[in-house]
């Protein structure tokens, strides 16, 4: 629910109030004014204060859904890249054991320059599993972790914020239903589901007691 629809609410509720004080048998009388006034005022007060914080909800959950994606091509591409460097290395290790098992039969001097290509290959493969700031797997394989840990935090997030969200909005509605009807029942059942929304944002920021249907 966006502002625009928060505010056309309210406005109705005050039309359809200054309606009703119009028309035959409508509230007369300045203290029914006050009260009735007063009530608005409060019920205004409260929708809005339900929309600032839906609108918070609603921004934290578009970026979780956000952080969820990236995160999840992170952790992809940096696997894949781990993935190509672990072949390479297996690769030069292989060559450079071939080249030291046919080496064996070589004259002395096509054998020493054998061996010096079997000692590039080996140190180029070393050299991708832990130099530091090139890509090496080491650093990879730690990237790739770390994206997988943010986009499984972002997953876990997400259906809080709906969930808020949905409560959030369904508040807002009943909120504005009791501002017409002025039915008690309508009111308290929007607190409950506003102290719901608000619980299940809280703990999509926190995650600290985790529900087993979210």
């Amino acid at each position: 629910m966006e502002a625009a629809e928060v505010k056309d609410l309210i406005d109705e509720t005050h039309e359809r109030e200054r309606a009703k004080r119009k028309a035959p048998g409508g509230r007369h009388g300045e203290s029914g004014e006050e009260g009735g006034h007063g009530v608005k005022t409060s019920t205004a007060i409260y929708i809005s204060i339900l929309a600032a914080v839906l609108a918070v909800v609603s921004v934290a959950g578009s970026n979780a859904g956000k952080d969820l994606m990236a995160s999840a091509i992170e952790a992809s591409d940096s696997f894949a890249y781990y993935q190509s460097k672990t072949q390479r290395q297996i690769s030069l290790r292989l060559a450079a054991d071939e080249i030291e098992l046919l080496s064996a039969g070589m004259p002395a001097d096509a054998q020493a320059k054998a061996l010096q290509r079997t000692a590039e290959y080996r140190q180029a493969a070393d050299r991708m599993e832990t130099e530091e700031g090139k890509n090496s797997r080491k650093d990879l394989l730690a990237k790739a972790k770390a994206a997988e840990m943010r986009r499984d935090h972002a997953a876990a997030q997400d259906p809080y914020f709906d969930f808020a969200e949905g409560m959030l909005q369904l508040a807002i509605v009943l909120a504005s239903v009791f501002a017409i009807t002025d039915k008690g029942f309508i009111l308290w059942t929007s607190r409950a589901l506003a102290a719901i929304g608000l619980l299940m944002a809280a703990d999509g920021f926190t995650l600290i007691l985790p529900l087993p249907f979210l």
